[in-house]
């Protein structure tokens, strides 16, 4: 269950992100409109926190990698590390609309 979580740990950052910014913005949305400065500084606060942890744990990932034995762990390694790739990549481009106002 250890290895299944620390492979699939990049894509469920990537869900919570997700979640997160979805979530802020439909309060935004509620309390005054989702273009609000304060609104978009607050999900880009939240995105910059998710990126930042993917690429931690990213790093940290390439990091065991190099320390691998054996296929199975390597495998498992590999997967985690491109999974938290993935991840920074796509909330980065989850972010940019916050970014760039629209």
């Amino acid at each position: 269950m250890k290895a299944w979580a620390w492979m699939l740990g990049g894509l469920t950052l990537w869900g919570l992100h997700f979640l997160g910014v979805y979530l802020i913005a439909s309060v935004a949305d509620v309390v005054a409109t989702a273009d609000d400065p304060a609104w978009r500084m607050a999900g880009l606060a939240f995105s910059a926190g998710c990126v930042l942890t993917g690429a931690v744990l990213g790093l940290l990932a390439l990091r065991r990698l190099r320390g691998a034995e054996g296929q199975v762990s390597r495998f498992r390694r590999e997967v985690a590390a491109l999974g938290f790739g993935v991840a920074v990549v796509a909330m980065i481009w989850q972010a940019l609309p916050t970014i760039i106002g629209h």
